[in-house]
């Protein structure tokens, strides 16, 4: 995200907020598919504050909304024996460590170059899954909550706004797929790509 104002004396002293929005490219490790074909959107809020007095690391504590899932890929237009998808969402709440890796200027403009990386908690509040026949019933629900690591680089490109790429991966299982027999992968989680603009206050 975009750090504190140049200006600023002491780093330590003020908090920052901000709102992030964009979209998301999502597969479900251990469904028997790949690639990361499911499309989605993310939205957010944040704040931050440094926690050393050079102002270069920060925390980070986000409430986002992210969607999450899975699809087999099918030609535009066609509904085949094949098809499948999978969309979740999950309200959550990032912690990330934020650190301002280097800053430069160009053409006369300001860029600011950061790392973060941290824990997620999320809460599933929905989730859907369909095949070519309809929605999948019967099958165990997705677990109510969970945990994921999460890493990404920003760019700042303007005062305010920078544009930010994440990988969030699940730590432990989202759903354990009871319904099939002889997989070598039994467990099933969310990996996705996170590509979001930023705007802090």
């Amino acid at each position: 995200m975009s750090s504190a104002q140049s200006g600023d004396k002491n780093p330590l002293s003020r908090f920052y907020g901000g709102v992030r929005a964009g979209f998301t490219a999502s597969q479900i490790s251990g469904d028997d598919l790949s690639g990361f074909h499911k499309i989605g959107a993310s939205v957010g809020a944040f704040v931050n504050h440094a926690i050393h007095p050079s102002g270069r690391l920060k925390l980070q504590l986000e409430i986002d909304f992210t969607m999450k899932g899975s699809h087999s890929y099918t030609p535009r237009n066609t509904f085949t024996d094949n098809f499948y998808s999978l969309t979740l969402g999950y309200v959550e709440v990032p912690l990330m460590v934020v650190w301002t890796a280097g800053k430069w200027t160009l053409w006369g403009k300001p860029f600011q170059f950061e790392l973060e990386a941290g824990p997620v908690f999320g809460v599933n509040v929905f989730s859907r899954e369909r095949e070519a026949n309809g929605l999948i019933v019967g099958r165990p629900p997705f677990r109510w909550y969970e945990f994921s690591a999460m890493a990404g680089i920003s760019l700042m490109v303007a005062e305010h706004h920078s544009v930010n790429f994440r990988y969030e991966n699940s730590i432990v299982p989202v759903r354990i797929p009871t319904w099939v027999y002889g997989r070598l992968v039994n467990k099933q989680f969310n990996s996705l790509m996170i590509f979001s603009y930023c705007y802090q206050f």
